[in-house]
């Protein structure tokens, strides 16, 4: 006799190389913060703020069976195990200034100083990394790859003096009406640079304990990770040790490796001409990186690579647009 139950399902077991935590938890968040503002002379307001948080429950990729060389039960295979072990928290320090439009000249600027930790590298949608030691889940604790010390965000607008009800040019006539209607505005971002992690792939090893990517040097000690920041060598490479027969889990952090920053200054002129009471139109000129500065967008942190250590990627160069809009 044959027995099935009420769905008439397959008893038969069925390896996978993916699994979930039974007792998989949501992850939780606490956030606090504190505020102070005050109104400055000429209209300046300032703020002042403290934010800080907590997470717990995060998710976290595990790799129950291996070895840093091997699997640790070979008659299974390596398989991924998602958990819900995480933490991450962050402390944020933000400064804010604004001048409301004043003399033609408006401005705002956010400067934040800020610091995140966690141990679980899918925070901040960075992708689902495995974690490199499952019996060392505390070793995974890092800079949150996110994590930007230092950070000044802004936006200006200026309206040149020139034309009717302007300081100068102010009593109409040819030149009056060519400088009128002009508005220059724009927004700028300088901000250090985010992390990564040393580690080497396609190795022997590392193809046998079945988790590509997610094994780790050694850190020497003896030299600071901090380079020449050049597109050649932008850390120092020698603050990493890489054998090829190690059979230990390496040292080295995650995240360990500070990224290039951002520099970015955006803008645009525009002029509007009344064409009666009723009717405008509306020329603008848009300028991205305005002062073409050349960006590093990537930087290869694989140890074995032929790379290993230089920039791989730059962000755009400047580019311009025109529009034209015609109001009715």
């Amino acid at each position: 006799m044959t027995l099935n139950h009420g769905f008439n399902c397959s008893r038969q077991v069925t390896q996978s190389t993916f699994g979930v935590n039974p007792n998989y938890r949501l992850g939780m968040v606490q956030a606090y913060n504190l505020g102070i503002q005050r109104t400055l002379p000429k209209g300046v307001l300032l703020n002042i703020d403290y934010t800080g948080a907590h997470a717990s429950n995060l998710d976290i990729i595990r790799a129950p069976n291996r070895t840093p060389t091997s699997v640790l039960n070979p008659s299974i295979t390596q398989f991924n195990y998602e958990d819900s072990l995480g933490y991450q928290r962050s402390n944020a320090l933000i400064v804010n200034i604004r001048n409301r439009m004043r003399k033609g000249v408006a401005l705002g600027a956010t400067y934040k100083y800020s610091h995140s930790i966690d141990n679980a590298s899918s925070v901040g949608g960075s992708g689902n990394f495995i974690a490199q030691n499952d019996q060392d889940l505390g070793a995974e604790e890092s800079n949150s790859s996110f994590d930007l010390r230092h950070s000044l965000q802004g936006n200006f607008v200026i309206e040149p003096p020139f034309g009717p009800n302007r300081a100068f040019f102010n009593k109409g006539g040819m030149v009056s009406k060519i400088l009128d209607g002009y508005s220059i505005s724009g927004n700028f971002n300088f901000s250090s640079g985010g992390w990564a992690t040393p580690s080497y792939s396609l190795t022997s090893q590392e193809i046998a304990s079945g988790a590509p990517s997610s094994l780790r040097p050694d850190r020497n000690f003896a030299q600071a990770i901090q380079g020449p920041r050049s597109h050649l060598q932008w850390f120092n490479t020698q603050a990493f040790v890489y054998n090829p027969q190690q059979a230990h889990y390496g040292n080295a952090s995650r995240n360990s490796i500070e990224l290039p920053g951002t520099v970015a200054v955006s803008s645009s002129l525009s002029r509007t001409v009344s064409l009666g009471e009723t009717r405008s139109i509306e020329l603008r000129l848009n300028a991205n990186n305005v002062f073409n500065t050349v960006q590093y967008s990537r930087v290869d942190t694989t140890l074995n690579s032929q790379t290993y250590g230089q920039v791989t990627g730059v962000a755009g160069m400047r580019s311009l647009t025109y529009s034209a809009r015609f109001r009715f």
